[in-house]
């Protein structure tokens, strides 16, 4: 019996495929992840930039 015979001939583990809709979640969760991090990544390289942000963003009404 050649190497190859008993390969075929053995039981082989085969993980079985996600669907569709299953590898379309885990790219939609991996893009999050990624740009999540890229965003922390970031504020902790410029943190005047994301304070200065924060202070724009909290200033007085217009409306009131």
């Amino acid at each position: 019996m050649s190497v190859i015979e008993r390969r075929s001939s053995a039981r082989s583990f085969q993980i079985p495929l996600p669907g569709e809709n299953a590898l379309i979640a885990i790219i939609a969760v991996g893009f999050f992840v990624l740009h999540v991090m890229a965003g922390a990544m970031l504020q902790r390289a410029f943190p005047a930039a994301s304070a200065t942000m924060l202070q724009n963003e909290a200033g007085p009404s217009v409306y009131d």
